[in-house]
């Protein structure tokens, strides 16, 4: 399900850390960008070769990676997953169950016919298509034990809104055992940290940025003003619902979740997209999680009572 993270702004906090020099890495990776600022040296191939490995496993536009195999994997065919599959496959369905289907893993069919995968399409699909493409997503069709894999249908996986936020945490991960202690990792917008950073949650025009501080945690964020589209007369976030296969007309700019997992923070913020504010906040209050709920109903200059923050 892809979304665009809206968050640009990035400047040390840490005032034990103030004097030391923050050097930065670059490169590109699971189609888009990653920035790494650290104090202290690592070689970049360690980077570079670790997220090869994740794209190799998550990427749904190279056709040998495993998710893709998944994908064409025949209907009955049990299949033995890798460890990193297993992992991220197993959170994803919980988080199905969590979010109240609002997050789903199997919604590979619906993001190809809207064109928001591989491959783009000219126009968008007709009613008919939408049911097939619904029928293919319903994660009952999916089973999972332990690291046995099992579709009794021909289901499409798309783990696009988790993937990237799992990649975070593992190059965290890389940094911490070369014993770097004060960093951050951004891809696709997709953030974590260790020590005292602060990030700028972008904001409709007429109001400053929304400054989050973060001391080892994650931030991401998903929203609707960049990546949209008209359809039938109406504007729509780049995000489709899980429950109607129709690209959600959310009355949320944007939502952002704070949380120590990069990989959960990705996943919660796409939900509360797709299910809009009230849900979202219910939902935010019932996991404890913090987060920054953004409306998109707004006069211009948007003013404060439009932002919603829970547990900050």
């Amino acid at each position: 399900m892809p979304k665009l993270l809206i968050i640009f702004l990035f400047f040390n906090l840490s005032g034990c850390f103030q004097t030391q020099s923050v050097e930065q890495i670059t490169g590109k990776t699971m189609g888009t960008s990653y920035t790494i600022k650290i104090q202290g040296e690592i070689d970049q191939r360690l980077i570079d070769q670790r997220l090869e490995k994740i794209n190799q496993v998550f990427s749904n536009w190279n056709q040998d990676s495993e998710l893709s195999l998944l994908n064409r994997q025949a209907i009955n065919h049990p299949q033995e997953l890798s460890d990193e599959m297993a992992f991220v496959l197993t959170h994803a369905l919980a988080l199905h169950e969590q979010t109240k289907g609002f997050f789903s893993p199997t919604m590979g069919a619906l993001i190809d016919i809207w064109g928001f995968g591989v491959n783009p399409v000219e126009r968008h699909p007709e009613q008919l298509m939408i049911e097939q493409a619904l029928a293919k997503s319903a994660i009952q069709q999916l089973t999972l034990s332990g690291s046995q894999f099992e579709k009794k249908a021909d289901i499409q996986l798309n783990l696009s809104a988790i993937a990237k936020g799992y990649a975070v945490d593992e190059i965290a991960k890389l940094l911490k055992n070369q014993n770097i202690e004060h960093f951050m990792v951004e891809i696709g917008g997709e953030i974590k940290t260790q020590g005292s950073w602060s990030v700028g949650i972008e904001t409709p025009i007429g109001q400053t940025p929304i400054a989050v501080n973060l001391v080892n945690e994650s931030i991401a964020t998903s929203g609707n003003y960049r990546q949209y589209f008209v359809w039938q007369g109406k504007r729509y976030a780049h995000i489709l619902s899980p429950h109607t296969g129709l690209p959600v007309d959310s009355d949320l700019f944007s939502a952002s979740v704070i949380h120590t997992s990069s990989m959960l923070a990705d996943a919660y913020a796409t939900a509360m997209m797709a299910m809009g504010h009230d849900k979202a906040v219910k939902m935010a209050q019932r996991l404890n999680l913090k987060a920054v709920l953004i409306l998109n109903q707004c006069d211009n200059p948007c003013l404060s009572q439009n932002i919603t923050k829970i547990g900050l």
